[in-house]
């Protein structure tokens, strides 16, 4: 069973655009895919991904990457690869 969920979110201000299954905004490795934060299903799927990677299971861990996210990503971040990479870095400060 999944800890995050539409329903388990943080924020409710997201838009909650329909994907195809195949999107690479919600599927797939996290690459040079532009990432929107303030897309719903998007901020989802890479707090899962991210859990995943780092094997990470516990709710506290889950919200801050999603308010890590959602608050301080710096708007120069556009690709998931460089969101994750900035929460790896940035894990401490926050």
């Amino acid at each position: 069973m999944s800890m995050i969920s539409k329903s388990r979110m943080a924020y409710k201000s997201y838009s909650w655009t329909i994907f195809s299954d195949e999107d690479s905004k919600i599927t797939g490795n996290l690459d040079s895919t532009i990432f929107d934060k303030n897309e719903g299903h998007e901020m989802l799927y890479i707090i899962k991904k991210l859990t995943e990677i780092w094997k990470l299971e516990d709710r506290h861990s889950i919200r801050k990457i999603e308010t890590m996210i959602f608050k301080f990503l710096p708007d120069d971040k556009k690709e998931q690869e460089e969101v994750k990479n900035w929460v790896r870095d940035n894990w401490d400060y926050y």
